[in-house]
Order: C-alpha cells, then structure tokens, then sequence
C-alpha cells in the first residue's frame, strides 16, 4: 500500500526541539512539537480548552488545585507508559536548571505535583491561579524523559530531522485518536520567502503552506493551483524598544518614534484587509482588550519630545529586522519615516532563525520589530511580554506598578475585576509606550486544491485531524 505522503512548508526552521526547553519556546517548533507531544489540554479555534491526553478534569479550592484524568493506555511513541507519574515527573523536570524551561514562571507558587493513582494527577498551588489551565494548554509539552527530544504520546512521532532541509515524522498507531489522522507520513520544509512558497504549490510540492500572503494566494487560487484561508487573530507586530539603555530609556523618545510613524498607512501597504491597526498588546475586539486612542501622527510633537530628551541634533539607532517578508520593507518603511524627525536607523537583518534567544535577548540592537504568536491569555502575554524579567521581554522594560497588576490579575478569581486589573494593565503599557503596536494579523495559510478538511488555527498550530490528501 502506498504511503499516504503530506508536505508542509513553514516560513523558518526551528532551532530546537528540546520540548518545554528555552530554545524550542517558539512559533515553529510549537506547530512540531504540538503534533509530536500534546499536552493533558488543547486550545481549540475559538479558544476554549478541550481534552487531549486528559480526557477530563476538574478545578478545585478556588483555582488553587487542579486534578486531570489521563486517558486510559497511554504510551509514548518509545513504547513506555505514560501515566500519571510519568507526567507528574514531566511537569517536575520544568524545574531542572538544565531545561531552562521558560514555564517555570507559569509553574510559580506551585506546591504539589504528584499522581494520585495511575490515571489521576493532581496540580496544587499556594495561591488561585486562573491562567494554569491555558499555560498546560499552550506550550507545555508531555515528554518522555529520554536523551533524544521529543519523545511525546502525540498523532506523530519525530523520524528524522537534517538541520537545513526538512523534518519526517510518521503517523503513531498507538495514539488514541489515531483513525482521525489520514496521513502516514508528514515532510516537512522551510520557505522563508514567498517566491519559493509559491514555487513549491506551482510545482506540486506543498499540500500546506505557512503565511502565504494575500495577493500571492489569490493568483494561485485563480490559477486552480490553491485554496487560501484565513482565520481571525490577535498575534502581532510591534516596534520593541531596549528600554535599558539610551536613547529609549526615555520614554520621551519612545513618544516621539510613536508620534512619528503613519502605523494605519503602513498597515495599509503591508498587510491591506488582513491587518488590524493595533494601538494596545491586545486588539480592541480581544475579550480583555479595551480601546485605547491612537498616537496620532504629529512630526512637530515627535521633535519637541527629541528636544525635551536631549536629542534635538538627531540620534542613530540600530533596528534589528528579520529577513522574513514583510519585515524587511517594514523596516524600510520605518527608517524613511523616522529619518523625517532625525532618527536614523542602522537595519540590521537577520535570518530566521536564529531569532530566538539569540537575536532579541542577546543581540545589540536598540530598536527591533517583533512578531509575537498569540497569546491565549492576557496573563501569558503580560508575563511573557511585560513583566520584569519576562522571559519574552527583550527590551527589559519594567514598570513595577505593572508587575504589581499581573500579580493581583493572575490570583483573582472575580472576572470582573480582574478585567479591570488587566484593563489598567494595559493603560499603563500604553502610556509608557512600551512596545509600539502596529497591526494584529490574521493567519493566512493556502493548501493544495484537493486537500480537504484542513482549517487553520488562530494561534498558528497546524491541526490535522480528519485532514485527507
């Protein structure tokens, strides 16, 4: 029998696969290591969590304790039970200094860990903690505790990956939905640009393809060669500032790039009807999103702010961009801008990856623009993003008041005040100018025609259940 053969083509390799490690806390090792090691929880598309390995559970004492049942026969794909112990010790491993595992932060307060009887596990922490359950759900991965990563329990498991080229993973018979996935074979490859994503469907060598955008996906569609779809999201594009160091340790300066910029223009030229214009870290029509005004353009107010922050004879910046589109004429776009209030940018392009640690924590840059994968959950996006210390807050911004409000936002289980917790959480961002939004963006993916079932994900995952080639 022939093997039944999907291709995939992402915009970028991963840099690791090392599940719950720093260096695979990443959108393109997620969409992997989901398919390989999924979790006791999923998040579905309209963003409700949902059994995976876990088929129920139960929140008790006021959000302090969790308890899961697993599903009955579990193994992972090396043949070794996964029961309650075995996840237990996986969620104890987020621990290890070794797996410098950025959930730890997710994981704070926690007091037990342990397995109840073979198929119940039970979480418990000091304090409520109400976004536990969408942190289990997002990036948290069940692995084996093995040498090679990742040994997980998910519809496929990881047969070869040739740093470069591409990644092979094979249908896993063993899993306990395994007749909803029609593929045996998944391949694997990366396209950073659109001119080899369009080749690949023009060639028939893609099946799915990752952000293929508008203009090029409706060409195919007419051509009879793709089917583009898209879904609403709140991931994001902003401008990141390094907050630590001149000159946007002034959030004067921060202002000023803010007052500077014609974000609905450029939202306009680079994205058209697939962007939203943003002006907070959560849309408007998010369900904690407030909305919050615009910074309106204004030259001569960008240069008086300059003046006030002692840079009235101009100031060059450094701007760290990816080489992946739209990037690329973003920053384009933004040094033409700037250099209008004195602001010169030195573009620095970088190929993605290695974005992630490297690039953004690591890196000299004082100005970079910053995709950030959704969120599906403001605390996760606060913590992450906002928080001091934050382990995805490259610019080290850090405002105590706001550490304060995530605090008090992660413990209080009143949904309405804690909307108003994250309500003013956003006010302050905002004020400060700690990021500069520019756009949410919908996922665009475009499939070959004859593929059929395939819906994409808000938060970028590649689902292939009921899926037929």
């Amino acid at each position: 029998m022939s093997v039944r053969r999907l291709n995939l083509l992402f915009n970028h390799e991963h840099g690791s696969l090392a599940a719950n490690g720093w260096d695979a806390d990443s959108s393109s090792a997620t969409v992997i290591l989901k398919l390989c090691c999924p979790s006791l929880l999923r998040i579905d598309r309209d963003g409700l969590l949902q059994p995976d390995l876990a088929e129920a559970w139960e929140v008790l004492d006021n959000q302090r304790e969790f308890r899961f049942l697993l599903r009955e026969g579990l193994r992972f794909h090396n043949g070794r039970i996964l029961d309650a112990e075995a996840a237990a010790a996986c969620l104890r491993r987020i621990f290890d200094p070794r797996i410098q595992a950025p959930l730890k932060a997710d994981f704070e307060g926690v007091e037990i860990i342990e397995a109840i009887d073979a198929r119940r596990l039970r979480i418990r922490f000091a304090q409520p903690h109400t976004a536990f359950l969408h942190s289990l759900a997002w990036r948290c991965y069940m692995v084996d505790d093995v040498a090679v990563q990742p040994v997980g329990a998910g519809p496929y498991e990881l047969l070869e990956w040739l740093r470069g080229s591409h990644v092979r993973l094979r249908r896993f018979p063993g899993h306990h939905d395994a007749h909803r996935f029609a593929p045996d074979e998944l391949v694997i490859r990366f396209a950073p640009r659109v001119a080899e994503r369009v080749a690949a469907l023009e060639r028939g060598e893609a099946d799915i393809v990752e952000t293929l955008p508008a203009g090029p996906a409706a060409e195919l569609a007419a051509r009879g060669l793709a089917v583009p779809l898209a879904v609403h999201s709140p991931r994001k594009m902003v401008v990141a500032f390094r907050c630590t160091t001149p000159p946007f340790d002034d959030p004067r300066m921060r202002l000023a790039v803010a007052h500077a910029l014609d974000r609905e223009a450029m939202r306009a030229r680079h994205l058209g009807p697939r962007g939203r214009l943003l002006n907070g870290v959560l849309p408007a029509d998010d369900p904690d999103g407030v909305a919050l005004p615009p910074w309106p353009l204004d030259l001569d107010r960008a240069r008086t702010l300059m003046r006030e922050a002692g840079y009235a004879e101009g100031v060059g910046v450094s701007l760290s961009s990816a080489a992946l589109p739209p990037t690329p004429a973003v920053a384009a776009d933004i040094a033409q801008q700037l250099a209008r209030i004195g602001i010169t940018l030195d573009i620095r392009h970088y190929d993605d990856p290695p974005w992630w640690p490297a690039v953004y924590l690591q890196g000299g840059w004082q100005m970079a623009i910053q995709s950030a994968s959704a969120r599906p959950h403001p605390h996760i996006m606060f913590q992450r993003d906002l928080a001091t210390g934050g382990a995805f807050n490259p610019g080290g911004y850090s405002n105590t008041a706001l550490d304060a409000l995530i605090a008090e936002a992660r413990a209080c289980t009143d949904p309405n005040r804690q909307r108003a917790l994250y309500a003013e959480a956003q006010r302050i961002v905002h004020a400060d100018v700690a990021v500069l939004p520019l756009w949410a963006s919908d996922v665009m993916v475009a499939v070959r025609a004859g593929v059929q079932g395939f819906v994409p994900h808000p938060l970028g995952y590649v689902e292939l259940e009921d899926v037929t080639c």
